[in-house]
Formats: C-alpha cells, structure tokens, sequence
C-alpha cells in the first residue's frame, strides 16, 4: 500500500465496484482490504442492497468493518451484525403513498423496515417493466399482493421500476419535505431505471457522516468509489472520491476515473 496513506475510512460502492458486474471481488481488492484493518483503516461497504441480499455474496469472515445498507437506511456493524441506525417511513405515510401510487396505476414494491426489508408487498398492473417483473420472481417468496399489507405497517422503502423519472417526481411533490427519491440502474439486467423512496434525508451520504461522527472521523480523511446514480451524493460529500470506468456519463463528468490492474479496484488508490 503505497497511495492515500492520509485516509482513515473508505466507503465503497459494492456492485459494480467491489462486486464486478462477472459477480466476483478481486483477490487482489480483498488483500488490500486485510492490509487496511491492520493498518486501523476503517472499511464500510455503502450498497443499495439489503443485508439479506449482501450476505448472499460475501462471507462472514469478509473483511471489512460496517455496512451501509440499502441506500443508507440501515448502518451495520459487520463483525457482530449490529444494527446502529435504522430509518423508515411511517405507517400513516406509507398508507399515503400506496393509495397515491394505486390510485395511479402505478405499479410497486413497498418493503418491510430493516433488516427484513427483502420483505415485502407489491402491485402491479398489465404494463409492468420487465425488470419488475425480474425483481417479483427474485423475491417471490418473500413477497406478497398489495392487497395482504395491514394498514399502519411501517415501511423502509419503495421501489418503482419506470421509464419517467419527472412522472414519478410530480406524483410526489405532495410528500417531498418528508421523502427523499433516488435512482439506481437495476442490478438485474443493469439498463433499466429503478426509483426508490426512501425516508427524508436518507442517502449513503447521510448515512457515512452519521458513522464518521460516531467514530470521531473528520471528513477530510474520508474516500469513497462509486459507480451509479444513487452514489453521486456520497462522492460529492467525501474528500477524495473515484468512479468506476464503466460509470453513466454524468459521473465520469464529475470525478477522476479509477484505472483497474487486473481486476481490482482498490491497488490504484492503496
């Protein structure tokens, strides 16, 4: 390790970054990763996914030190699986918004709160995306028709797989000073727009200055490597921030693009 000897606390994207599109960590990145805990460096993986979802593709024995899980509204201890943090939108919310989105004919998933959020309900309609439908069969046994959900459940999120972006937004300008909306390329057949909606302020950004004051980490020794849409906030908020080669335009736009050696992400900045 030779690079970035200033930093104290790296936050990675996992999909797409740390997590080749080939489904696999390079041996190379998880070395570095043991180097930079013996070095007190502290290691967080900021992901989109759930832990039900992280845990399917990386070992306990995994070496890294938290968790940002499903766009920040959950923060884990990896090591003792704790939960520091937990966000959701309430019940009397959630009954809102799954009215509106009926109401519309607007089809979605509406999961359960953390750390069962790969848990939940879902409407359609005969228009669905075909990622939704991907999605739906992904989770089939966790999920059920809207019609099952109690009324005052709360929720961690919403997810809509559609094409128009500003057709979601104007729906929501009702709810805006209490939701926040995110966007991410699907990581089912990594084309497709997916929106989530999430509690107000929730985001990796959000998430990663909760856990830097919790751990009395100054800013300036942060970096963090993305490579989609629903990572732009935390790269503006670190203090060094890296994207992917294959990132969207308005990313490689922004922020220095990583050079990968043989796989790996992380041996061009350690």
């Amino acid at each position: 390790m030779h690079q970035n000897t200033d930093i104290k606390i790296l936050f990675s994207d996992f999909d797409g970054t740390l997590f080749s599109k080939s489904k696999s960590i390079s041996e190379t990145d998880i070395q570095i990763l043991q180097q930079m805990g013996l070095l007190g460096i502290v290691r967080v993986i900021a992901t989109g996914r759930s832990f039900f979802s992280i845990r399917k593709v990386i070992p306990e024995t995994f070496p890294i030190d938290y968790i940002i899980l499903s766009s920040g509204a959950g923060i884990m201890k990896w090591q003792t699986k704790q939960l520091l943090q937990i966000s959701s939108i309430s019940g009397e919310l959630t009954d809102a918004l799954c009215s509106l989105l009926i109401k519309s004919d607007m089809p979605f998933f509406v999961q359960n709160p953390l750390p069962e959020n790969h848990v939940g309900y879902y409407y359609l309609n005969r228009n669905q995306n075909p990622d939704f439908k991907r999605r739906l069969n992904l989770y089939r046994n966790f999920m059920e028709p809207i019609e099952k959900r109690r009324p005052g459940q709360t929720a961690s999120q919403f997810i809509l797989i559609h094409r128009n972006e500003q057709e979601i937004k104007n729906l929501l300008k009702p709810f805006t000073s209490h939701l926040h909306l995110i966007k991410a390329t699907s990581p089912l057949d990594h084309k497709t727009l997916w929106l989530e909606i999430f509690p107000s302020r929730i985001s990796k950004a959000s998430a990663a200055q909760w856990l830097m004051q919790h751990l009395n980490i100054r800013n300036e020794k942060s970096l963090a490597i993305g490579n989609d849409f629903n990572d732009l906030d935390l790269l503006h908020w670190a203090s060094k921030a890296y994207v992917m080669p294959d990132s969207p335009k308005l990313l490689l736009d922004r922020f220095p693009v990583l050079t990968l050696n043989n796989g790996s992400v992380l041996s061009a900045l350690f």
